[in-house]
């Protein structure tokens, strides 16, 4: 079970990974093109909705948890 979890934490990292990446890729766009205060913002916007997406599925993840281990208590006390 616990590899189960590690694989999907370990996709909501690469999702980070791939934010930060792009983010990165756009500030240096535009830097080359003449704007790097419209590349810092824009890069910052990717940074922050990357985050909130690991942060989200990361809480999804918590809570699949939290669901299956009442359905299993659950079936543990009906087969009592």
């Amino acid at each position: 079970m616990p590899d189960f979890r590690l694989r999907r934490n370990g996709w909501a990292t690469v999702g980070l990974g791939f934010s930060v990446a792009f983010a990165v890729f756009v500030f240096v766009y535009f830097s080359y093109a003449g704007t790097p205060l419209r590349g810092a913002l824009v890069g910052l916007l990717v940074l922050l909705a990357g985050g909130w997406e690991y942060r989200r599925k990361l809480q999804d993840t918590v809570v699949a948890e939290s669901y299956e281990a009442e359905a299993e208590a659950q079936q543990r006390k009906n087969r009592q």
